[in-house]
């Protein structure tokens, strides 16, 4: 498969300027194509009103990318916002929450992968450190305050327009603090599709929601397990690979957060994928302590951690490291 590079980005400052900035690294160019493939015409205006309600900032952001790329505020909107997407069907994504922490795998294919890695400070919302998606999304993360989210497809079975997954998880990140915070405005935002989100916050709570356009339950326990398929809503039908995902979890014996961590990036784990050219392979393993704001993650089973000190580095303290490498 050849070589997958990953960046560390860190930005700071008002929403606008770190839009730029991010609009002005090279692995924008490959994501504005990427986009430009995928983007159906969509109604701006609908768009800009669903993120002027729910996630202002992040309209400023768009315009800095905008600015950066050279290119209208409305094409920026169109391109990257999320909204009204086409149908897009994801595979596989596995984590656990415990009351010590956040563990989880991201499987997909490294074609359609971002292969970044953004710690963001802006003045108008949380702080948050996470992988992207489609640019301004998120497939994971964690914010200033603890809260971890990630994302697991389900079903297009119901697609209609609204949010894809990523920009949900951006703006969870970036707006609230806890769990419960999480479920209710995971409730009111427009999902396109059917998804799984895996939370945990600061004060040791875990959830799951299971949301999709038309309704949403919430799973609450201090060790939960989530994978690619609906636990308690009706009417969709668990794949086998995901199924066999959450069963090993479930039957496992119990061990700590840094134990998982190094189960989920084991290339020898029952949690790990290698088919990555049919976008079915283990990209990304992070685990979070909400209590220290720390996040690790290992690139593509690479032995090589990268440990964020999220703290520090919001107090000031720059990251060293701008790029990991592995061999796939």
């Amino acid at each position: 498969m050849g070589e997958l590079t990953v960046s560390i980005e860190q930005y700071r400052g008002k929403s606008f300027d770190i839009g730029a900035g991010f609009g002005e690294h090279d692995r924008m160019k490959l994501i504005r194509e990427r986009c430009e493939q995928l983007v159906q015409p969509i109604d701006v205006n609908e768009a800009r009103t669903i993120l002027s309600r729910f996630a202002p900032h992040l309209l400023n952001e768009l315009e800095g990318i905008a600015n950066a790329l050279k290119i209208s505020h409305e094409e920026s909107i169109a391109l990257f916002s999320g909204y009204d997407l086409p149908k897009l069907e994801g595979l596989g994504c596995t984590a656990i929450m415990t009351e010590e922490g956040y563990v989880r795998n991201y499987d997909f294919g490294p074609d359609f992968y971002d292969a970044r890695l953004i710690l963001r400070q802006p003045k108008e919302a949380y702080a948050t450190c996470g992988y992207s998606l489609f640019g301004i999304g998120l497939h994971d993360g964690m914010n200033e305050h603890g809260l971890a989210v990630g994302l697991h497809f389900v079903s297009t079975r119901l697609h209609q327009k609204g949010l894809m997954a990523g920009l949900i998880v951006r703006i969870v990140l970036d707006r609230c603090r806890t769990v419960q915070e999480a479920e209710e405005l995971l409730s009111e935002l427009p999902h396109a599709d059917e998804y799984n989100y895996s939370l945990a916050d600061g004060l040791g709570n875990s959830a799951i929601v299971e949301a999709g356009p038309f309704q949403s339950h919430v799973l609450k326990g201090t060790r939960l397990c989530c994978a690619n398929h609906f636990q308690m809503t009706p009417g969709q039908t668990p794949s086998e690979n995901s199924l066999k995902r959450f069963e090993y979890i479930e039957k496992h014996a119990y061990i700590g957060i840094a134990s998982w961590f190094n189960e989920f990036r084991n290339p020898k784990s029952p949690l790990f994928f290698h088919d990555y050219e049919n976008l079915f392979g283990t990209l990304h393993t992070l685990m979070i302590d909400s209590s220290t704001l720390t996040l690790k993650t290992s690139i593509a089973g690479s032995e090589e951690i990268i440990t964020i000190p999220f703290k520090r580095w919001m107090e000031g303290e720059e990251l060293l490291i701008s790029m990991v490498s592995v061999t796939l």
